[in-house]
């Protein structure tokens, strides 16, 4: 079928209403392009804008930057964004690719951390191959487009093909993530502005595709923490689980042989999948050197770790009640 009208309309749409100021889209470095994608997985573009991307570069500049620095350093920098295995993916890919990413898709699905649509962008972006992008935005648009109510991944990547503009993907991956993400809204999505109208099948009833999910309640998981402390120091180690793997924590009271006391304060902290309930237990040691599988740190350099979220509140608990 031949969607070269709808094209027209959206590249039309694209240069009065598109997002041309976004950074990454002055730019045709693979690099830079790259940890864009990466940052904006599971992130909305404020948060990257506003607080990482710009931080992130000005520490990172090169791929061969991120080959030279620790993973340490990588996941320090990473901080507050989260789903830090893409942080683990990035410093991964350097070792591999450095100094520079390929361009070709084939080659980039080759890497760790790199997905198809991730492989799409950087070479759609940087070189105009004519591939298509399929973020959340884009497969939300394609449900609607083509009225489906569900489709496995790759029914989705068909209908992407099937709907791509050959002669500007630049143009046309752009402007799909930006309709997605501006008029084809989750909620209340602006049919009467779209570029799309007179061709899509799902505009009568946009909000029936995709069929809505059954959300499961988050359960509620336990845990108790214990805060080593000898002096100025306290105990931690890094993280070896998938989640927040690499970050600097505390220990659980459970991998110690040591009693337990009275839990010197409840947190609670919020992830995607789950809630956290955490009891915070402070032990005093005058041995510093009983403890394996981490290290000792001075209070005083907490501000160089990785860190979770969970951990700033232990330490924030800590530093106001005075027990440091």
């Amino acid at each position: 079928m031949n969607y070269s009208d709808i094209h027209i309309q959206l590249r039309q749409w694209y240069k009065s209403f598109g997002r041309h100021d976004l950074p990454w889209r002055k730019t045709n470095d693979p690099y830079v392009i790259y940890i864009s994608e990466m940052m904006l997985q599971q992130t909305q573009v404020k948060t990257v804008l506003d607080r990482f991307f710009f931080p992130f570069l000005k520490r990172f500049p090169t791929l061969e930057s991120i080959k030279a620095s620790s993973i340490d350093e990588i996941l320090h920098a990473w901080q507050g964004l989260g789903y830090y295995r893409r942080a683990r993916y990035i410093h991964a890919c350097a070792q591999i690719a450095s100094p520079s990413l390929p361009t070709d898709p084939k080659e980039l699905v080759k890497l760790p951390g790199i997905g198809k649509s991730t492989a799409h962008a950087i070479a759609a972006f940087s070189k105009h191959y004519p591939v298509a992008v399929l973020d959340a935005n884009v497969k939300r648009i394609l449900y609607r487009f083509f009225a489906k109510t569900e489709a496995k991944e790759r029914e989705l990547w068909k209908m992407a093909e099937i709907l791509l503009d050959h002669e500007e993907p630049y143009i046309y991956n752009q402007a799909m993530m930006d309709l997605g993400a501006t008029v084809c809204l989750p909620k209340s999505p602006k049919c009467e502005i779209c570029p799309f109208a007179s061709r899509c099948m799902g505009r009568e009833s946009p909000m029936n595709y995709p069929q809505k999910r059954v959300l499961k309640k988050r359960p509620i998981k336990q845990k108790k923490i214990a805060v080593l402390q000898c002096g100025t120091k306290l105990f931690m180690r890094k993280r070896k689980t998938e989640l927040l793997g690499g970050l600097w924590e505390f220990p659980e009271m459970e991998d110690l042989d040591l009693p337990v006391g009275n839990a010197l304060h409840k947190i609670v902290q919020e992830y995607t999948h789950f809630k956290l309930e955490a009891e915070l237990f402070l032990l005093q040691t005058k041995k510093s050197d009983h403890m394996t599988d981490g290290e000792w740190i001075d209070i005083a350099s907490f501000g160089k770790l990785a860190t979770s979220t969970l951990e700033k509140k232990i330490l924030k608990v800590l530093f106001e009640t005075d027990t440091h």
